[in-house]
């Protein structure tokens, strides 16, 4: 009789261990699935701070740079006319502080 007990309390035990694996197995995915879609919402989040830069400039600064005629190369040179760069490229030894 000895023998059957312990068949009786392994299989008990065997029960358990699978009843524990398949929760663990849930939860698992139940994580794994919460990472992908954080991975994915970061990516999303991250392409948006960098692209907001970029649509800002083509849709909206670019149709007034366009308008009143200006372009990078014209702003720096308005930029390097201001006496106050001038003297503080002067004081540093005559380096152009734009560059």
């Amino acid at each position: 009789m000895p023998q059957a007990e312990e068949h009786i309390e392994m299989k008990r035990l065997l029960e358990e261990n699978n009843r524990l694996v398949s929760d663990n197995n849930k939860l698992l995915k139940k994580m794994h699935r919460n990472e992908m879609i954080s991975l994915w919402l970061r990516i999303i989040w991250y392409a948006v701070l960098i692209g907001i830069p970029f649509a800002l400039y083509i849709y909206v600064l670019e149709p007034y740079f366009d308008a009143f005629g200006t372009s990078y190369e014209t702003f720096v040179e308005g930029i390097e006319q201001l006496p106050g760069l001038k003297g503080i490229g002067e004081a540093l030894g005559g380096k152009n502080v734009l560059e």
